[in-house]
């Protein structure tokens, strides 16, 4: 059975728009048509594979799947912001046309002053895989910390400590967390919550200076420079990840 999906959902994988409103906006205006019907619902469930999907008499598709690896400098967003630097900054080096750069998106986030690697896609079946909880793909990250790091709370949150999530008290499951200076631990996740990492290890006491995302499964920065980003294939990602 062919899968159905929403007509917003549909126009903002094609990479026809940059933002969400956007493309409700021309929706609503009836500037979109599917099967040569004018469709003003942004909600609106049809069969993309035996559809035709047109405005201002030009032919919507998606976009060919893509998938990158990126090295996250500090001090960009990772979600698509108009006033601040955001990583879709830096996909404009890459030779792909407009809809195809505006189609992607980041697998996950990390913080504005967190670094390291990101997952750039436009298959949302694959990056929904990645982010969901039950999976428990495995990202690691480099840490160092403004004081010295007692063995004692570094056990204490690798049991899982609780935290605060959006005015929510949360217990974060078990990690692993490996020393290698005293103010210094590479920390093994299989969450992604909202700084996540800081949150921990303020619990007990202490801040995080730097943190730098290594690894997610099998997948590793490798030679990768900051800024820096380089196409994989799906076949890749997914022995990588051992899916």
């Amino acid at each position: 059975m062919s899968k159905k999906t929403s007509l917003k959902q549909f126009l903002m994988k094609s990479g026809k728009f940059r933002r969400m409103q956007d493309c409700i906006e021309s929706i609503i205006s009836g500037k979109i048509y599917v099967n040569n019907e004018i469709i003003n619902n942004p909600n609106y469930f049809f069969n993309p594979k035996k559809s035709l999907v047109k405005t201002e008499n030009k032919k919507i598709k998606k976009a060919r799947k893509l998938y990158f690896l990126m090295n996250k400098p500090a001090g960009y967003l990772s979600q698509k912001a108009e006033s601040e630097k955001t990583i879709y900054d830096l996909l404009i080096k890459l030779h792909l046309s407009q809809e195809e750069i505006q189609s992607l998106s980041a697998v996950g986030r990390l913080d504005k002053d967190t670094e390291g690697l990101m997952i750039i896609t436009n298959d949302g079946k694959l990056s929904d895989f990645i982010m969901h909880p039950k999976n428990e793909i495995i990202k690691r990250y480099n840490a160092v910390l403004e004081n010295p790091a007692a063995n004692d709370s570094l056990k204490l949150l690798e049991k899982g400590v609780i935290i605060e999530i959006d005015d929510a008290k949360y217990k974060t499951t078990k990690c692993r967390i490996k020393k290698v200076k005293e103010n210094e631990v590479y920390i093994s996740i299989t969450e992604g919550k909202k700084r996540q990492i800081r949150k921990m290890f303020e619990t007990v006491g202490n801040k995080v200076a730097y943190l730098k995302r290594v690894s997610i499964g099998g997948l590793a920065l490798g030679n990768l420079k900051a800024g820096d980003i380089k196409e994989i294939s799906r076949q890749e990602i997914l022995e990588k990840l051992e899916i």
